[in-house]
């Protein structure tokens, strides 16, 4: 396992380019390098930032250590795509280099409004018992200019709260914005902590996306755990979304497994009253490896996520100079009121050469492929000393994904076994893009997530009845 290392508080300059370049082409060397995941060129990625679809373009933003695997002074870096397949990256967007943000550019959202594309950040200021919580701006032009404002757009925050305050999701209702800030509560101050003992989410208002005016917490009727990150907002037919990843919120028999959660909530939010009104709500994603979920409205308004492909920081079983990546870009709808994902159609026309089969043991000629499963939901994919294993018991209706079998173990502390409740199984949708694997059931009613690092081809075998569904290819466009 890869021991946890210590870093400097070390920002880009110009000067490092050479020495960058240099570890950027090793990292193509690397054999578990996806092919159509977003994922570092080198150093660690985590929480996609500024999500948006801007001047015929998709911009994704995202944070980003470049001098190592490990979380350091975060940037945001940047890359673009007309299809969301093909991405091309872009330069540094934010660097740590102001005394505001001098301990990072953390997470934030993009918004458009008079033709430009405002990127709105946690600036990490850092104090001897703690932090000071500000928010930053920068706005970016029709050219890719983008300008960084040289101070703070909120530089204060509410009594009661720790200095863990971060995240803003700015949106538009009606004729006003509003800014969703995650943050913690401290419920028992003589308990020294880092954060509160309760998660919560901050309403703040503004007529020009500068000034903005505090207005309260809003009112949420689940477990918030001990703090509130990444929140999100999206309208799907009519209903508004939140998604949010709570720190420390109580695993339950069959969910909340993982270190951090990543919830939505579905139903209103009253920006008058500071409530949500909950119609229905669930944790987001049943596998291993996700986290920080970002929703934001694509080309012609389509309401589409990312998240990180990645959960607090396992011991990985390798050694790269890359760690992390973003999860495709998935299309959102709501079935029955229940929030579902799948992969946005440019991603699945990728695999594109389709092959039925009826076997016991499928081989696959690589490791990015797609594989729709409509029979047998219980099999193992990889090879028999190095496996991955997905099983459905229909009489309970829960799905199970097991890592146990995997010959490059991925941190015991994590476990190896994750749950999804789901009362019918009509059809399993298995992308693999080499270490990166997206597993959809029933088209995205629920989704497993989650890496492996494995060596061979893959092979998908069951030990009984037969597999019957279709193998998808890379389509080659030769």
């Amino acid at each position: 396992m890869t021991e946890p290392k210590k870093f400097t508080e070390r920002y880009y300059q110009t000067s490092e380019k050479e020495t960058l370049d240099k570890q950027i082409k090793e990292v193509q060397k690397s054999q578990y390098r996806p092919k159509y995941h977003i994922y570092p060129k080198v150093g660690l990625m985590n929480d996609p930032n500024g999500l948006a679809y801007y001047n015929g373009k998709y911009h994704f933003f995202f944070q980003w250590y470049p001098f190592d695997t490990l979380h350091g002074l975060k940037h945001w870096g940047h890359t673009s795509s007309t299809d969301l397949v093909n991405w091309s990256d872009q330069d540094f967007a934010l660097i740590p280099d102001q005394e505001f943000e001098k301990n990072g550019c953390y997470s934030g959202n993009a918004l458009e409004y008079d033709g430009k594309l405002y990127l709105f950040y946690t600036a990490n200021y850092k104090v001897e018992n703690g932090k000071l919580p500000k928010q930053g701006l920068a706005i970016m032009d029709k050219e890719g200019k983008i300008t960084k404002r040289d101070k703070p757009i909120l530089d204060h925050f509410p009594t009661g709260l720790s200095g863990e305050l971060r995240d803003p999701f700015v949106f538009r209702r009606q004729d006003s914005f509003y800014m969703l800030l995650g943050g913690s509560k401290i419920n028992h101050p003589e308990v020294k902590q880092k954060f509160g003992d309760e998660g919560v989410l901050l309403l703040y208002k503004s007529q020009d996306l500068i000034n903005w005016e505090y207005q309260g917490e809003v009112d949420l009727p689940i477990d918030k755990g001990y703090m509130l990150e990444c929140p999100s907002l999206i309208t799907i037919e009519g209903k508004d979304v939140l998604f949010l990843s709570p720190m420390g919120i109580k695993p339950t028999e069959h969910n909340f497994k993982n270190r951090f959660a990543t919830v939505y909530l579905v139903g209103h939010l009253e920006v008058e009253n500071l409530k949500f009104l909950v119609d229905d709500w669930d944790e987001l994603d049943s596998g291993f490896d996700f986290y920080a979920p970002q929703a934001f409205y694509g080309k012609n308004h389509t309401p589409l996520m990312t998240a990180w492909f990645g959960c607090g920081e396992p011991a990985y079983p390798v050694a790269e100079k890359w760690k992390h990546g973003l999860s495709y870009t998935q299309v959102l709808s709501l079935n029955k009121g229940q929030l579902k994902r799948y992969p946005a159609q440019n991603i699945v026309d990728v695999f594109d050469e389709q092959h039925h089969f009826e076997t016991d043991e499928l081989m696959t000629s690589s490791r990015n492929y797609r594989v729709n499963l409509t029979q047998n939901f219980n099999f193992k994919v990889g090879q028999k000393h190095d496996y991955w294993e997905f099983m459905y018991d229909k009489k309970a209706g829960l799905a199970s994904l097991s890592r146990s079998g995997l010959q490059k173990t991925i941190d015991p502390s994590c476990g190896f076994l994750r749950f999804a409740e789901i009362k019918t199984l009509k059809e399993v949708d298995i992308f693999v893009d080499n270490s990166f694997v997206e597993v959809y059931l029933n088209k995205g009613e629920r989704v497993f997530t989650f890496v492996t690092f494995q060596d061979e081809q893959d092979c998908l075998f069951s030990d009984g009845q037969p597999l019957i569904g279709s193998l998808f290819t890379e389509y080659n466009k030769n």
